[in-house]
């Protein structure tokens, strides 16, 4: 047996704890932050300084987001259980209804009704009335208010900004968060009416307010999308995408697969929740033309499934390969003028990195893309207990646009 107080068990323990060292170093080192943005000369002007100078989106990354680019803290370390993506993702998923002191928010909800009669509620906080800066976030497909990362992200805002009166509004995609439902037509991957009215809305109602669009999953692809398709007339002072499929088609594909985390976790959670919200409509008579086989919907088990026989007929597409071309932000990612920050996960299940039109971050000014190893879906888990990392650079993003 090794003596470990002569030399050679000395020397072993030293070799023992340099071979660790040099081992997390390395794990570390793996676990950095990648952000992809047009270079300085062409990247777009975000504001100018007092002594006529300006400041461009890659100087804001460069200088005020330092949990983005600085070589000390632009890491994402999983916490140690956490170690992949299918772990992250499955872990999240599992305390999607956790309430902490990080996430212990009150919501003031008030109603708002659409064009088509449909109603979407606004979930404030922490109250409606105000005049400072307002945020808009948005969730996931088949998710809500009361989804953890949702309420974290919004108390972390507000406490973060309170000395400006700031204030968040989620909102709610028709039908969840136990809202009534009030019309046939539901929300989808693209569809972007809801949240263009509630923006304008909003703005309307805070005319002196800078706005902030914040998306995740599916939300991220919404606000995406409406944000290019608004184009130079977009209102939003600045936006955030986190876990954004981009290529709607390469997302579905990857979470249609036979798999533990779509057969056990992802898909399970959102078919419960979608068909709830189908059930919860019986009472509503369908358009005719939609022709609908019910039977095929109350039987889906996939969520092509009901994509297919649901939101292709109501929207009037040819099949799914015209609905997930159409509802992708991917070809309206050109059309961003605003600040707008993307932040995606290389081993991400759900949105894989293979739908993210990485090429287009280099090109448009006015966007930038920040790619973590390890992330998930929707996990981002860092530290022990652990915490949401996308949460810092948001704060310092949203921070430098609002100065």
């Amino acid at each position: 047996m090794l003596d470990l107080l002569s030399p050679a068990g000395v020397l072993g323990l030293v070799a023992l704890g340099m071979g660790g060292y040099y081992s997390c170093r390395r794990y570390t080192n793996g676990c950095r932050v990648k952000v992809i943005v047009a270079d300085a000369k062409t990247s777009a002007v975000v504001r100018q300084t007092a002594d006529d100078g300006v400041v461009t989106l890659r100087d804001i990354l460069y200088t005020e987001c330092p949990s983005l680019t600085d070589p000390q803290q632009a890491l994402m370390v999983p916490t140690p259980y956490l170690a992949t993506g299918l772990l992250q993702t499955i872990y999240a998923t599992m305390r999607v209804r956790l309430c902490d002191r990080n996430s212990n928010v009150t919501y003031e909800r008030n109603m708002f009704v659409m064009k088509d009669g449909a109603t979407v509620s606004l979930d404030w906080y922490p109250s409606i009335e105000g005049k400072g800066p307002i945020a808009l976030l948005l969730s996931g497909v088949g998710g809500s208010s009361q989804e953890h990362h949702i309420r974290a992200m919004a108390k972390s805002l507000v406490t973060k900004f309170k000395d400006c009166g700031f204030r968040v509004v989620v909102v709610n995609h028709r039908g969840t968060a136990r809202t009534p439902i009030t019309s046939p037509r539901p929300y989808d991957s693209g569809f972007t009416d809801d949240l263009r009215t509630v923006v304008g809305h909003v703005r309307s109602a805070n005319p002196d307010s800078k706005l902030i669009g914040i998306g995740f999953s599916m939300g991220a692809n919404v606000l995406t999308k409406y944000i290019g398709e608004e184009g130079s007339a977009c209102t939003l002072s600045c936006a955030v995408a986190v876990c954004c499929p981009f290529d709607i088609k390469v997302s579905s594909s990857a979470i249609n697969q036979s798999n533990l985390l779509n057969n056990y976790v992802f898909q399970p959670a959102v078919m419960r929740t979608l068909m709830r919200a189908i059930k919860r409509a019986e009472h509503l008579t369908t358009d005719p033309s939609w022709d609908l086989d019910m039977t095929r919907i109350s039987r889906a088990k996939r969520l092509w499934e009901l994509e297919e026989e649901l939101l292709v007929k109501i929207s009037g597409y040819r099949d799914l390969d015209e609905y997930y071309e159409r509802s992708g932000c991917v070809s309206y990612v050109d059309g961003i003028t605003i600040p707008f920050l993307a932040i995606n996960s290389l081993d991400d299940r759900i949105t894989p990195p293979q739908g993210i039109p990485v090429a287009k971050f280099t090109v448009n000014p006015s966007i930038a893309l920040v790619l973590v190893p390890h992330g998930g879906h929707l996990g981002f888990l860092t530290g022990f207990p652990p915490r949401i990392w996308f949460i810092r650079p948001i704060e310092q993003f949203v921070e430098a646009i609002i100065r």
